[in-house]
This record gives structure tokens, sequence and C-alpha cells, in this order.
């Protein structure tokens, strides 16, 4: 690990594909890769946040320091947040793989979902044009999650924020991501552009990945939403018509309540979406850790959540029964098994026309200690 190095507010650091002189990228000035106007004169007075840059395993990495927030931000691999605490010495919000972040070596050959996992860390992710399984679309495959997960993003520092930019490869879209870091918030701000002659069918949202000690038996959810719909791929007997009112879901032996969750290794999974918000919102709470959390988006973009909770019932690959997390996925569609069963299921996809933009937002604000 090489020694942490500020960046200058107004330097531009190229990523695979930026000319060096911080000109436009090779993508184009396209509108929607340019940042925010500059304030006037005499706008109220914009946040700070320290930024700094060092390696990790040959990655890029960018530290962002607020006095209520430290996060650690990947460019080169999709913008993935791979950290998220209060404070230095406090423990991380977000969980993490246990190979966490690798360098980009080759790998094995495997399905989709092994593929994904190779360079899977962990953390916070945009999923785009595809959420969940593979799917085969618009005659290339999409892959798991899609492909912006892993896309290298160009990056600027505008003042408080950090502006990404990427031109994808399997799909005509440019993205933008700003991301903001206020205090005890961080906010992606995230644009998706479609640069082709013809309109194009997505999947789009952010996934949250949550651990220990945030996650624990003591843990408490509470949500926004009025409505549960069961996955069945995760359990038998339930049916994706079900609607449930929230926090009620159905189990494999009796009905579950999605506000409390399980401690680790309880061999117990869940997989579920949320539906009908009167609030998009998301608060994950562990008053015994001191710890918690809210989510907060743009309920017009991302009308849904999948709820997704992993306490040691996978065996085998990837977790081998010791996964333990809560993945919560605030999202244009759903269910979280590709395309085609979005389009089928929920018809919850999206179009995207040309040279149309959509945006879209979602804010971590995490909890002052309570002691």
């Amino acid at each position: 690990m090489t020694e942490p190095v500020s960046v200058d507010p107004r330097q531009r650091a190229p990523q695979g594909g930026g000319d060096e002189d911080g000109g436009a990228d090779r993508n184009g000035d396209h509108a929607a890769n340019r940042g925010p106007d500059p304030a006037p004169q005499d706008a109220v007075p914009q946040p700070t946040a320290a930024i700094e840059t060092r390696t990790e395993r040959g990655w890029e990495v960018l530290r962002i320091r607020s006095e209520g927030l430290v996060a650690d931000l990947v460019p080169g691999l999709g913008g993935t947040v791979t950290s998220l605490r209060r404070t230095d010495d406090d423990p991380d919000l977000l969980w993490r793989t246990p190979w966490g972040l690798r360098p980009l070596t080759p790998t094995l050959p495997g399905n989709a979902e092994a593929s994904m996992l190779d360079h899977f860390p962990g953390g916070w992710q945009t999923l785009f044009p595809n959420g969940g399984d593979t799917a085969h679309a618009h005659g290339v495959e999409w892959g798991y999650n899609g492909e912006t997960r892993l896309a290298p993003f160009d990056w600027r520092v505008d003042g408080p924020s950090v502006i990404m930019t990427t031109r994808l490869v399997r799909s005509p879209f440019q993205v933008t991501k700003i991301v903001t870091v206020d205090g005890p918030t961080i906010t992606i701000e995230e644009s998706v552009h479609n640069d082709a002659a013809e309109a194009v069918e997505v999947m789009w949202g952010q996934q949250v990945v949550l651990g220990a000690p945030l996650l624990g038996s003591d843990t408490v959810i509470e949500s926004g939403a009025t409505v549960v719909h069961p996955d069945p791929t995760a359990t038998s007997g339930a049916n994706y018509n079900d609607v449930m009112p929230w926090p009620r879901s159905v189990g494999e032996d009796s009905m579950i309540n999605l506000r409390r969750v399980v401690g680790p290794r309880a061999d117990h999974a869940r997989l579920a979406y949320l539906t009908d918000f009167v609030d998009p919102k998301l608060t994950v709470r562990n008053p015994t850790a001191d710890l918690g959390l809210d989510l907060t988006w743009d309920a017009e973009s991302w009308p849904y959540a999948w709820y997704s909770l992993e306490s040691g019932h996978r065996r085998g690959f990837p977790w081998f029964g010791d996964g333990y997390f809560l993945a919560l996925t605030p999202s244009s569609s759903w269910p979280a098994h590709g395309i085609h069963d979005a389009r089928r299921i929920s018809k919850a996809t999206v179009w995207v026309q040309p040279d149309e933009t959509l945006h879209a937002r979602l804010a971590l604000t995490v909890h002052p200690r309570t002691q």
C-alpha cells in the first residue's frame, strides 16, 4: 500500500480514457459527463471534504473524509464504495467478501455468478443495465448484475464531490456518478444516457451490502414500504403474487418478520421485494452495537427495494455456510433474476429512449453515537 496522497480539488485523475491534461475523455464531452455548473459568488458555502488517494492491491482508492464519515471509493471498479465508517477507528458498516478487493489477475472459467464473485469485494455498487441473474439482451450477454459494477470510471474532484464517468461496452450508455460526503451523509447521484439510435430496455438500481457488527441478532429494520412480495426461488411454497403487509413475509415453516434479523450461522436466508412505499426509506439499527443508518432515495426512478438476508444458509460455493450479510437494493425493477424475469413477472423494466438521460439518487446517513 502506498502512502496517501492529498488531491487538489482542481485536479482531474484520468482512469483508462481521460486526457492527461484534464480535458475531455476519448468518449467526447457529452453533457451527461459534465459536472454541475459552478456556484454563483453569493451562493451558500458548500460542504468540504478531504480527499486522498492511495493504492490497495493495485487499485486506486479514493478516501473521502468529512467531519462525520470516512468512505473508500474505487473508481476503477465501477465506482464501488468498499468501506464506510463514522471515523477511522469505528467498525465498518459495509460487508466485505472474504477475499475483499482482489488484484486484477486472470480468473478461472465459470458460470455468470462465479465470474461476478471473482471481482466482487462487497460494499455498495450500481446494478445496470441488468440486475441479478445474467441475461442475454440486445445481442449480447449482460452479465450478473450488469456491466457498470465492473466498468472503469474516469474521475475528477469538484468541491466536496467526486464526479465519475464511463461509457459502457455491452450497452450504449454513458454513466455518471457524483459522490458527495457531507457530515454524516454520503450521497450518490447517478445518471445514465442512451447514446444509441434505438431505445434500450434496462434494469437499474444500487445495492448496499451491510455486515456485522451493524448486523446482529439485535438489529431492527424499519421501512417505508407497505407491501412485501416473497421470492419463490428462496422460499418453497411462496409465489410472486403473494401480497403481504410490511414486515411480514413467507418463511419455510411459518410467517417471518422482516423487521428483525437472526444472528450469524443461523441456517437462514430471505429474499423479498418491498413495494408501495409511502416514504422511500430504510433504516437499519443495532442498539447493542450503537450503530445505525438511514437509506433514502428517489422513488420515481427506483420505486422498489430488494431485501436479501444470508445467515449461514448457503452451503458450498461461495459462502460455505459462513455468509452473514444484508443486501438492500433500491431498484427500478423486480425480481432479482435478470431483465427477462423482471419484464415477465412484474412488468417493471425501463425503456430508455435515444438521447434520453435518466437520473436517480441514493443517500446513506449514519446515525450518531448515543453513548
